[in-house]
């Protein structure tokens, strides 16, 4: 006869000890749904709190998904808590408006208003926030993350000890911990939305994971193993990616593309992964992985996700986020002083007492003639077709080849303050004013231009 009791326990102590999960603290947030899982884990955390000299606080959300069934679930816990002397904190919130509003699925938003919330109870570093993770949502996670398309962190299924967060039933199987609470007397709570399969986790858990294990009873615990040793090795590999960044690295989020191409195709592939999570936190899959490993070879850019970007240019590889240019136009009124915000940057106009001999030829890359502008005088960004006489070569170029040649990141072009007139480009943040209004000695109307970046 199973003692699942001593079982779970051993199992819960074993994985607090191996990951160093409650060392040196103080106080374990325990996220507390009123499920067998999380009650299993707040009861039995409850029972060696003293012996591992740390207190515990039950945190409980009600995401207001479930109406009265969500209700029940709170009060339970609250219950729960008052008649075992466990601190109770709640969050009753509108999951399913923040998550319209946050452009988020419900799934998504739910758990990152679970773990703010579970944050938030954390008065400092020795606090630690513990979720109710078994191992069949280990076996669970891995055969999600394989569906489709993973690397090693992905295979290494559920962290057990990450950013603060522990799972102390990682070991501990849903029959272990129901046989737990059996044994021991704890009536818990079942979240409806877990019976059905609506969700996708649900469908592998209610079909693909129980269909694994017809075939092999040991397939959670096997699964489990293999977890285990990818994590292992995506610990080993995650030094060698620092180290091969480190070299690679050539500042500005730019790195070395022949340097990364020298490296093992697999030791590249978790390179890639490392660069981009720099930039965006979605996931690449091994098509996207695949199309930046040829871009290594083709140099050149390529679209990644939405407005995220890839690209090579003269050996140097970066990830980047293109912001189309503004569309907009602000009307200068010339007769003001003024500070204008333009994404990122401040646009100053200054008018000056027109004493030009007083004045360095090389500030009049910013002097502006009023007398000589074509109509009013807009700010806006770059668009195509857009050119300027250089005064001191006097050669007219596109904006666009003006900004290859001084290497103006992409993303960055459509950002740029630009001022114009009728006729065309006046002046440009970074270039200064075209020959045709700049002053000279028979001006008497006459602006500074000056461009700032914003912190």
């Amino acid at each position: 006869m199973n003692n699942y009791t001593h079982i779970v326990r051993e199992k819960v102590i074993q994985a607090l000890d191996k990951y160093s999960m409650i060392e040196n603290v103080k106080c374990v947030v325990v996220g507390f749904s009123g499920g067998a899982d999380s009650l299993c884990l707040l009861h039995i955390l409850n029972s060696i709190s003293d012996e591992k000299h740390f207190r515990i606080v039950a945190a409980h959300v009600n995401h207001g998904i479930r109406g009265d069934e969500a209700e029940r679930d709170s009060n339970f816990c609250h219950d729960f808590c008052r008649q075992n002397n466990i601190p109770f904190k709640l969050l009753v919130t509108d999951c399913v408006t923040i998550a319209r509003e946050r452009g988020l699925s419900v799934e998504e938003c739910g758990r990152n208003i679970r773990y703010d919330f579970f944050g938030s109870l954390c008065e400092n570093d020795f606090y630690r926030i513990a979720t109710a993770h078994n191992a069949n949502d280990n076996a669970e996670t891995l055969l999600f993350n394989l569906a489709r398309g993973t690397g090693l962190k992905g295979a290494s299924g559920i962290p057990r000890f990450r950013d603060g967060i522990i799972r102390p039933l990682i070991f501990c199987t849903r029959e272990e911990i129901e046989g737990y609470c059996r044994e021991n007397d704890l009536h818990f709570v079942t979240d409806s939305t877990n019976l059905c399969d609506d969700y996708t986790r649900n469908r592998i858990r209610h079909d693909v994971l129980p269909a694994i294990c017809r075939l092999n009873s040991g397939a959670v615990k096997n699964l489990n193993a293999f977890t285990e040793k990818i994590s292992e090795i995506n610990d080993f590999i995650r030094v060698s990616v620092s180290e091969s960044l480190k070299c690679a690295d050539l500042g500005n989020g730019c790195f070395d593309s022949e340097f990364l191409l020298s490296l093992h195709s697999a030791l590249l592939s978790e390179c890639i992964i490392e660069m981009f999570s720099r930039v965006s936190d979605k996931v690449l899959d091994s098509q996207k992985i695949d199309a930046v490993k040829n871009l290594f070879v083709k140099k050149g850019r390529c679209q990644i996700f939405g407005d995220i970007y890839a690209e090579v240019v003269k050996n140097k590889f970066r990830f980047f986020k293109y912001i189309p240019a503004r569309d907009d136009e602000v009307i200068i009124d010339l007769s003001l002083d003024k500070e204008i915000c333009f994404n990122n940057y401040t646009v100053i106009l200054t008018n000056t007492d027109n004493c030009l001999k007083k004045v360095n030829k090389k500030l009049l890359d910013n002097f502006v003639d009023c007398d000589k502008i074509d109509g009013s005088l807009k700010l806006r960004a770059r668009r195509e077709g857009d050119t300027i006489t250089l005064g001191k070569r006097k050669i007219t170029k596109s904006l666009k080849k003006l900004f290859n040649e001084l290497g103006v990141p992409v993303e960055k072009r459509g950002l740029l303050p630009v001022l114009s007139d009728e006729t065309g480009v006046v002046w440009v943040y970074s270039i200064g004013v075209t020959e045709r209004c700049r002053p000279d000695e028979n001006s008497q109307n006459i602006i500074i231009v000056e461009g700032e970046q914003n912190d």
